[in-house]
């Protein structure tokens, strides 16, 4: 549907929600280690210990070891929390898609049935679901690089395996390329079976990838989702989330008094119908949905 690409749908903004809070908790991770490692720097005391030295600062104490270590931890910090921050990264995109399927579900026809819960279809199943029968782009290409990275560090103690190798060497050249203009330099390994070399830039490449993949899925829902069932969408997503619940989106409660061109008063339109249309021009806006779409989206979900 035309402009539907502008819309957030339900789940996707709440993906960008968490992931940008995720985002900013990453940074502010790989900073306070930055700052910590100056303040070791710093320090006229190498033989004393690091909670000495950051003496003031919550948890420090903890570590236990002289400044001169510290100096060493601090320094490789960085690269070592992308080992911890890429699987958070994919998990939160599979959780997207997980969101996606079961909103979408909701529309007969338009997910494919399956015999489990979605919470329980595998990676590659979900990926394939929301495509919606399109064809694959760079960033899907990407997306199976980053899970099969995000397994292998998971499941294979980081280390890398003929799997991941190939599905860095079985990526088409446009992915590649735009992978390396990410993280401003290709996939790097020493061989199988040790640790491979990921820094900052790949975290930051890992987030850029699944944000282009999240706002394709987004894009390619409004393509397919007809009038009568985005109504539904902005109705259930008013209900589920407004603060006056499901009573207030029900109530039959007349809004304020309108006067017609005869200077006769009459009741205005429900007072539930008037919230439920300010949300979506709050955020539904490109749609133009009218009062009477909006009602029968309503109706459709009571």
């Amino acid at each position: 549907m035309k402009g539907t690409a502008l819309i957030q749908y339900p789940a996707f903004r709440a993906w960008q929600t968490m992931q940008e809070r995720s985002n900013n908790s990453i940074v502010a991770l790989a900073i306070g280690a930055s700052l910590a490692e100056q303040e070791m720097a710093r320090s006229t005391h190498p033989a004393g210990t690091a909670g000495a030295v950051l003496a003031g600062v919550t948890q420090a104490e903890r570590l236990n070891v002289t400044a001169t270590d510290a100096k060493r931890i601090f320094k490789t910090a960085t690269e070592d929390m992308a080992f911890l921050a890429i699987p958070q990264v994919v998990a939160l995109h599979i959780e997207l898609c997980v969101g996606t399927v079961i909103e979408c579900q909701r529309f007969q026809g338009l997910i494919r049935p399956h015999n489990k819960p979605a919470e329980w279809w595998d990676v590659p199943l979900l990926a394939k679901t929301v495509r919606f029968g399109e064809p694959e782009t760079t960033a899907d290409h990407l997306m199976k690089f980053c899970v099969k990275l995000r397994n292998t560090i998971m499941h294979g103690a980081g280390k890398v395996d003929d799997k991941l190798i190939q599905a860095w060497s079985g990526l088409p050249k446009a992915a590649k390329t735009r992978w390396e203009a990410l993280a401003r330099r290709p996939f790097t390994y020493a061989r199988v079976g040790a640790l491979p070399d990921l820094r900052w830039p790949e975290v930051m490449a890992t987030l850029a990838v699944t944000k282009e993949s999240a706002h394709e899925i987004n894009a390619r829902i409004g393509r397919h989702l007809t009038r009568e069932q985005w109504a539904q969408v902005i109705a259930f997503d008013y209900r589920e989330g407004s603060r006056h619940g499901r009573r207030r989106f029900n109530s039959k409660t007349p809004g304020r008094t309108v006067v017609d061109e005869n200077n006769q008063p009459h009741a205005g339109q429900e007072r539930a119908l008037q919230r439920l249309q300010g949300h979506a021009i709050t955020y539904y806006r490109p749609l133009g949905m009218t009062p009477d779409e909006l009602r029968t989206g309503r109706d459709a979900i009571r």
